[in-house]
């Protein structure tokens, strides 16, 4: 089966300036974000339904409406629909295979991206972080207590932020580089909070917007059962990552800024890049000549038990000075 990681070129990582934080700051922020894991995220769930019904609002043929679904039998599995145009998967995952059928192509963007933020997303603090403050501030019409953070990527420096609802430790706003993410209108399941709107903003586009819902799943009849005809793969017992072989770079520019450029695909078991798309990209010219460049990528392939192995990837290409 199809195995995703996230693969970018080498560089040296200089990160300064870490030791400017005050200790009590950076100390009060991580417990701030351990509340908001806490507050939404629940030790135990009992056998559930979840639907995300969102409308992508930023593609060239205007806003379109897709649905991801979510159907989890605690202890034996779980089944996941994608629903985006004409695009239409369900794989469902038990005793250590997948059972997949419908669309074979990679995940459409917008259901990728609907997929890494629900039903929350929340982040963490890394060595990478410089925490400069904790404030007060509005946000969605109510006071929020926001951490402003700075991000440093080797020479790129992001101005980030979270924000969290001070009455029930929900996170509310995530910004970080040019994705930000804001959550509304709370609902409790299970004894955890979830928000039931949700809105992704990249580069100051507004792409998606996301209708929540999370039920107890009162039948499992059938739930898992999968066509005569599915496809079934199973999960790897030994696993080797791809090793990059050829990669080339962009050229660097004079006197612009530093871009990163997100593009997703699948390495090959033949060690090529195949069905690759632009995940993100600030400049839809740097997209393009991003995905023609990572396009002539070779990798060894991932091996799984011994035999090579598809891989979807994400692929990071940093454009200096552009």
């Amino acid at each position: 089966m199809k195995t995703l990681l996230k693969i970018l070129p080498l560089f040296l990582l200089f990160t300064s300036g870490a030791s400017a934080q005050d200790p009590q700051v950076r100390r009060e922020a991580i417990e701030m974000m351990e509340r908001a894991t806490a507050a939404s995220v629940a030790p135990t769930l009992p056998n559930l339904e979840r639907v995300d019904i969102f409308r992508a609002l930023d593609t060239p043929n205007g806003a379109r409406e897709g649905r991801f679904s979510r159907t989890v039998v605690q202890g034996t599995g779980k089944r996941e629909e994608f629903s985006f145009g004409d695009y239409h998967r369900v794989e469902i995952w038990t005793h250590g295979h997948v059972a997949s059928f419908g669309s074979q192509e990679i995940v459409p963007t917008e259901l990728n991206k609907v997929y890494s933020i629900t039903p929350i997303s929340i982040p963490r603090f890394d060595g990478e972080d410089v925490i400069h403050r904790i404030v007060i501030k509005a946000v969605g019409g109510k006071n929020a207590r926001c951490i402003e953070f700075d991000t440093i990527k080797g020479q790129k420096i992001e101005n980030n932020e979270f924000c969290l609802d001070p009455a029930n430790n929900t996170l509310i706003l995530s910004k970080t580089g040019d994705d930000l993410v804001e959550n509304s209108d709370f609902f409790s399941f299970a004894g955890q909070l979830l928000p039931s709107k949700i809105t992704y903003t990249f580069a100051g586009v507004r792409k998606l917007e996301v209708s929540q819902t999370m039920t107890e799943l009162k039948s499992t009849d059938d739930v898992l059962t999968a066509p005569s005809d599915a496809r079934i793969s199973t999960f790897c017992k030994a696993y080797r990552r791809p090793i990059g072989l050829s990669m080339p770079q962009p050229k660097s520019g004079s006197g612009g800024r530093d871009i990163d450029v997100a593009i997703r695909g699948i390495i090959g078991a033949d060690g090529k890049i195949h069905e690759a798309v632009v995940e993100n990209a600030e400049r839809p010219d740097l997209g393009e000549e991003a995905l023609g460049l990572v396009s002539q990528w070779v990798f060894t392939p991932g091996i799984c038990d011994g035999s090579p192995n598809t891989t979807e990837s994400i692929f990071m290409v940093h454009f200096h000075g552009r």
